[in-house]
C-alpha cells in the first residue's frame, strides 16, 4: 500500500471490485466514434490509457437515450440498440474492451437532456414544463405516456450496455438534463403527481432508475451523477439535492456529486476554473453522504492532487473521487500515486485547453464575430484540437506518437532555450535516447513563467513549471546555464539536430513617456515600488491577469484598452473565468480608450475624441509579445546545415500549451 491508504483501498459493489477509489469521469460524447471516425482510434485509447493508468473505473462520455426528442448535440443518427450483432454494438463494445483488459471497471454514460434536448424536426423537446425556450423552440410538457416512453429508452439502452459487456452505467441526471429537471423548483412548477414536494418530484426520476435497474439486472452498477445546485436565483440548492439523495438511497450504487448547468459551465462551476478552489464540490458531496446509509458518494471538481484526495475519503466526505480533465493532463495519475511518483503527477491547470467552452460572460462573443477567420475558428473547436492538453503534449484526438517512426539511433541534440518549450524538448528527446545539451542563457530555468512563483492565481502553473525543470534534470545531465549559443559549442557538440526555443519578449511601444513606465511582468518583481493607484495600460491577457495579481495586493487597478472587450484573444470558459474575476475583484476597465502619454501624474488617454489624465501612482503597460526573431536568425545562420526545429514563442508568441506541444513534436520528429 502506499501512503495514500484511504485512497487505494479496494471496494465491492454488486460482486465488483474497485481496485482503489479513483474513478475516470466521462470527458467525451461516447457517440464520437459514429460520427468523427478519424478520431475513432483516439478516443478509445482516451479511456484505454485512464485504464492503464490504474483508475478502477472508467467511462465513456455520454450516448443520448434515443435520438428523437433525448437527442445529445451533434448526434445525426440512431444507434441502432436492438442489434446484438451489429456494428453499432461492436463500436461501443470496444470502450468496455478496452478498459476491462487492463483490471478497470468499465461504465457506459447515457443521458436524456429534457427540455434542453438539441432535437430536430419532426421531434420537440421535453421537459417537466411547457414554455417557450430563448432561442424559440417549444417545450412540451411530460404527460404519462410521455414518461412512459422514456423510462423504455431508458430500460433499452441499459439492457444495450448490458450486452456490450460493461460492468455499471452512469446516468447522468445532472448539469441540467431531465432528472434535475424535475427535481429543481426553478424547472418544475407542476401541481400534479410529479411537482410540488420532493416525494413528487423525485417520482419520475425514480421511475427511470427503476427502468435502468430493470434493463441492467442486479449484478451491474448503477451511478447516478447529478448537479448539488443550479447555480442560478431561484434553482435548486443543496438542500433539495439532499432531501432527492434520501428519496433514492440504494437505488443508485453510487451518487455522483458535480454542480451546475450545461450551458453555463463555467459560471455555475460544472467546470470549475483556475481562481476556484480545488473540490469544489467535496462540502456539496459531505452533506449527501450524511443524508444516505445505502448509496456510496463520488465527488468530482478540479481535484488534482493525491493527499487532498486521500484527505476527502478519510474525512468520510466521499466514498470515491472522479477526475475528469485531470485524466487529459495525466492518465498516469493513479499509478503515479500509489508507487511513491505522486511529485511526477502533471497535475491539470483548469485551462480549458481540452475543452474551450463557450461565450458565457456578458462582453464575450463568438469567435467569428471577433473577425477570426472560418480556419482559425474550425481550428480551436475541430475535433483535432478537443482532448488537447496543455500541459500533457501527448494528447489531443488528432494525435498519435506511434505514427512517427521511432528514432534509429541516438542523435547528439542541441536544445537552445530553458523555457516551457525548450524544456519538453530536452525531456522528450532524453527518453527517446537522444542525448542532449540544453542551454540557457540566464541563470534561471522556466522561462517566461516564472512569474508564477509570485503569482497565487497561477500556484498549478508553478507547479506544472517546476516538475518540467525537475524532469529536464534528471533526464538531461548536460544543462549549461547562462551559456548562450555561440559557434563555439556547435562545433564542440556537432549535434544532429538543433531545436531553437529561444522564447519572447515584451513589446515596448513608441509612445511617450513610456520610460517612467513598468513592463507588466516586471511588476510581479518589483511590488514594493508600487503605488496605490495604478493605470495599466494593454488589456490583453498578460495585462489582465497581472491586473488581477495587483488588486489582490490590495491596489486600486485601471485598465486601459484600445479595443472593444479586454483579454480579446482569449475565449469561452477561460474568457469567462478570468473577466468574472475582474469584476469580483473590483478592476475598472476603460474600452475603446488610446494611451497617449505616461506622466508623473498617470497616464493620458483618448476616448471619444477627447483627452484626459487618468490618475496614477504606477503606470504599467502590457503590449504583448513580440517572438526573438533575431536570435532565431543569428543561430539559424550558424547552424547552418543542421536540421533546426524553431518552437514556442520564438516561432510565434503564443500560450504555454504551444509551447510545451511544439517541444514535443519537434523531439518526436528526431530519428
Amino acid at each position: 500500500m502506499s501512503k495514500f491508504t484511504y485512497l487505494e483501498s479496494p471496494m465491492t459493489i454488486r460482486g465488483k471490485v474497485y481496485r482503489n477509489r479513483l474513478i475516470a469521469a466521462p470527458t467525451l460524447f461516447a457517440h464520437s466514434v459514429f460520427f468523427l471516425p478519424e478520431i475513432a482510434e483516439n478516443v478509445y485509447r482516451m479511456v484505454e490509457n485512464r485504464a492503464k493508468g490504474g483508475f478502477a473505473a472508467v467511462s465513456t462520455g455520454e450516448l443520448p437515450v434515443n435520438n428523437e426528442e433525448g437527442t445529445t448535440l451533434f448526434m445525426e443518427r440512431a444507434i441502432d440498440m436492438d442489434d446484438y450483432d451489429g456494428e453499432d454494438l461492436k463500436k461501443v463494445k470496444e470502450y468496455a474492451d478496452r478498459i476491462r483488459k487492463h483490471g478497470a471497471l468499465a461504465y457506459l454514460e447515457f443521458s436524456h437532456e429534457g427540455a434542453v434536448a438539441e432535437t430536430k424536426a419532426p421531434y420537440v423537446p421535453w421537459g417537466p414544463d411547457a414554455y417557450v425556450r430563448e432561442d424559440g423552440v417549444q417545450v412540451y410538457a411530460l404527460n404519462l405516456g410521455m414518461m412512459e416512453k422514456i423510462c423504455n429508452d431508458y430500460r433499452r439502452i441499459s439492457k444495450f450496455a448490458k450486452a456490450c459487456g460493461f460492468d455499471g452505467v452512469l446516468v447522468h441526471g445532472g448539469h441540467g438534463f431531465n432528472i434535475q429537471q424535475f427535481i429543481s423548483p426553478w424547472t418544475n412548477h407542476r401541481t400534479d403527481e410529479f411537482g410540488g414536494s420532493m416525494e413528487n418530484r423525485a417520482r419520475f426520476p425514480k421511475m427511470i432508475l427503476e427502468a435502468v435497474r430493470e434493463g441492467i439486472g442486479e449484478d451491474m452498477i448503477l451511478e447516478l451523477r447529478m448537479s448539488a445546485e443550479d447555480g442560478v436565483d431561484g434553482g435548486m440548492e443543496i438542500r433539495d439535492m439532499v432531501e432527492f439523495c434520501r428519496e433514492i438511497d440504494g437505488m443508485a450504487d453510487i451518487i455522483h456529486v458535480s454542480n451546475g448547468l450545461k450551458w453555463a459551465g463555467n459560471q455555475t462551476q460544472t467546470f470549475s476554473d483556475f481562481f476556484d478552489v480545488h473540490g469544489v464540490n467535496v462540502e456539496f458531496a459531505a452533506k449527501v453522504k450524511a443524508a444516505v446509509t445505502k448509496s456510496k458518494v463520488a465527488v468530482i471538481g478540479g481535484i488534482n492532487d493525491p493527499a487532498f484526495a486521500d484527505q476527502v475519503i478519510r474525512d468520510g466526505k466521499a466514498d470515491f473521487i472522479e477526475l475528469g480533465r485531470q485524466g487529459f493532463a495525466d492518465p498516469e495519475f493513479p499509478n503515479k500515486a500509489f508507487s511513491g511518483r505522486e511529485d511526477y503527477i502533471r497535475k491539470c491547470v483548469r485551462c480549458f485547453s481540452c475543452y474551450p467552452g463557450f461565450c458565457e460572460h456578458k462582453t464575450d462573443v463568438p469567435l467569428w464575430e471577433k473577425g477570426l477567420s472560418k480556419e482559425e475558428v474550425d481550428r480551436i473547436y475541430s475535433p483535432a484540437s478537443m482532448g488537447r492538453c496543455a500541459i500533457n503534449p501527448d494528447s489531443g484526438f488528432g494525435w498519435y506518437e506511434d505514427r512517427h517512426p521511432y528514432p534509429e539511433g541516438s542523435r547528439k541534440v542541441l536544445v537552445v532555450g530553458g523555457g516551457v518549450g525548450g524544456l519538453q524538448a530536452a525531456v522528450t528527446a532524453s527518453k527517446r535516447g537522444h542525448r542532449v545539451t540544453l542551454l540557457e542563457k540566464t541563470g534561471e530555468l522556466g522561462g517566461t513563467i516564472n512569474f508564477t512563483d509570485q503569482d497565487e492565481d497561477k500556484v498549478d502553473l508553478r507547479n506544472f513549471k517546476n516538475l518540467l525543470i525537475r524532469e529536464a534534470r534528471e533526464s538531461c545531465p548536460d544543462i549549461r546555464m547562462e551559456t548562450p549559443c555561440s559557434r563555439e559549442i556547435l562545433d564542440e557538440i556537432k549535434p544532429d539536430a538543433v531545436i531553437i526555443a529561444v522564447g519572447a519578449h515584451p513589446v515596448k511601444p513608441p509612445i511617450k513617456g513610456i520610460d517612467r513606465a513598468m513592463n507588466a511582468l516586471e511588476a510581479y518583481h518589483s511590488m514594493d515600488r508600487i503605488g496605490k493607484r495604478v493605470v495599466l495600460a494593454g488589456g490583453g491577457l498578460v495585462g489582465c491577469e497581472v491586473g488581477l495579481h495587483l488588486a489582490e495586493h490590495g491596489h486600486d487597478v485601471t485598465v486601459v484598452e484600445m479595443q472593444g472587450m479586454m483579454a480579446f484573444e482569449t475565449f469561452g470558459y477561460y474568457r469567462n473565468a478570468l473577466l468574472d474575476e475582474m469584476d469580483k475583484r473590483g478592476l475598472k476597465q476603460m474600452l475603446h480608450t488610446k494611451v497617449l502619454e505616461f506622466t508623473a501624474e498617470g497616464v493620458v488617454v483618448e476616448r471619444d475624441g477627447r483627452a484626459e489624465l487618468v490618475p496614477a501612482d504606477t503606470c504599467i503597460y502590457s503590449m504583448g509579445m513580440k517572438a526573438d526573431q533575431a536570435s532565431v536568425q543569428e543561430i539559424l545562420k550558424m547552424a547552418g546545415d543542421i536540421k533546426t526545429y524553431v518552437v514556442g514563442d520564438c516561432d510565434r508568441a503564443g500560450k504555454v500549451g504551444d509551447a510545451v506541444h511544439g517541444g514535443y513534436e519537434a523531439a518526436i520528429d528526431i530519428v
